[in-house]
């Protein structure tokens, strides 16, 4: 359980990111995601891939059978938008667009397949998710808004320099923060971890 204040604190954050929100899902879906920099969250040298597709109906019914039974409350099922999974598409999310505005989704962790944990019925969490694209679609900010977990991503296929990933996750102001997939370069730049 978290603590109410530091639960408070990150859904402070995420209003603070629905300000002036901009979220297209066309521009989301596609290529991967790479993640350069997280906030509570340290995955160091390793390059995480995100990726977001539509939610077929295939994707739903995959979910709902693995999660129905699993979890405290259930969503809308066919209100299901994108799906969104993380490395090696253990780590999956089913993301349901809410009404707070653009880039405001209730999620539906899919924590069955991953092997390490073994959910009790009825005592998974719905997951409440505020992204933002920034920059023109160059950056996309992911927010888990109860846990506070954040990533900064830019497409895999064009890194960004470091000094730009730097600059932006200063803007943001959400505190201490760590560089991700610190090996990649960007024409050969160097970066110097503090």
């Amino acid at each position: 359980m978290l603590k109410p204040q530091f639960l408070e604190k990150n859904m402070e954050n995420c209003k603070r990111i629905m300000k002036n929100p901009y979220f297209d899902i066309d521009v989301v879906v596609g290529k991967p995601w790479r993640i350069y920099y997280t906030w509570n969250l340290k995955i160091d040298e390793r390059c995480l891939d995100m990726v977001f597709k539509n939610a077929t109906r295939g994707i739903v019914n995959r979910i709902w059978s693995d999660m129905n039974e699993y979890l405290e409350q259930q969503p809308v099922w066919g209100a299901a938008t994108l799906h969104m999974s993380m490395g090696s598409a253990k780590h999956e999310v089913l993301l349901f667009a809410d009404p707070d505005g653009a880039g405001s989704f209730t999620a539906v962790p899919n924590v069955v397949r991953d092997a390490n944990l073994n959910p009790m019925r009825k005592a998974v969490p719905l997951l409440k998710f505020q992204m933002k694209l920034l920059r023109g679609g160059k950056f996309l900010l992911v927010m888990d808004c109860h846990v506070g977990g954040a990533s900064l991503a830019s497409r895999s296929d064009t890194p960004p320099y470091r000094l730009e990933i730097a600059a932006e996750a200063a803007a943001l102001d959400l505190g201490d923060g760590y560089p991700a997939c610190i090996k990649e370069k960007n024409k050969e730049e160097q970066f110097f971890v503090k």
